[in-house]
């Protein structure tokens, strides 16, 4: 959930944002049978929070743009495990 705020609050500066996620990908590489895969397993409970969260608050559009911005969180998580699989040649 750390990863998620820090994330969030970078997404002013799309580099940094970019970089920092791209790194916390590759730190996964360190860790033993972790998957790729593994990290699109926080969108449910992600988006169930946000939702308990907001309560009323959160309408269809919120929904939409939470979805999107998990997504897009989540995949560049997965191409930074990639980038640190390819430079461990893996």
């Amino acid at each position: 959930m750390t990863t998620l705020d820090e994330s969030i609050q970078a997404l002013e500066n799309v580099d940094a944002f970019t970089a920092y996620l791209h790194q916390v990908g590759r730190s996964h590489t360190r860790v033993p049978g972790y998957k790729k895969e593994y990290f699109w397993r926080i969108q449910k409970p992600f988006l169930e929070a946000v939702s308990e969260t907001l309560g009323d608050r959160y309408t269809e559009n919120m929904e939409t743009i939470y979805t999107v911005t998990i997504q897009f969180i989540l995949e560049t998580l997965v191409k930074g495990f990639e980038i640190g699989e390819k430079e461990k040649g893996v």
